[in-house]
């Protein structure tokens, strides 16, 4: 079946238009949280807009729908920073 994976951080929804096929939902939400790390390593490690000294943190969400549309799985990655005693 395939399903389609949105991902929401603080630029914004990115809906899936594609989607792909999966052996099951249970599949497709495992890809779905997998790619939530990925993202938040992508961000601390290679993206030009990563975290610096007084920034908050990260809130990143991926959202999973079936091929009727219907949301299946949804997960959220939240990460606290706290900057103490680190200058920019």
């Amino acid at each position: 079946m395939r399903y389609f994976t949105d991902f929401t951080d603080d630029h914004g929804l990115s809906l899936d238009e594609e989607g792909l096929p999966f052996a099951d939902c249970h599949e497709a939400c495992l890809s779905a949280a997998e790619a939530l790390i990925e993202a938040v390593h992508d961000r601390l490690r290679v993206r030009a807009d990563r975290p610096v000294p007084g920034d908050a943190g990260l809130v990143l969400e991926t959202r999973v729908r079936d091929a009727s549309g219907s949301t299946v799985f949804h997960a959220r990655l939240i990460l606290d920073l706290d900057w103490q005693g680190v200058d920019g």
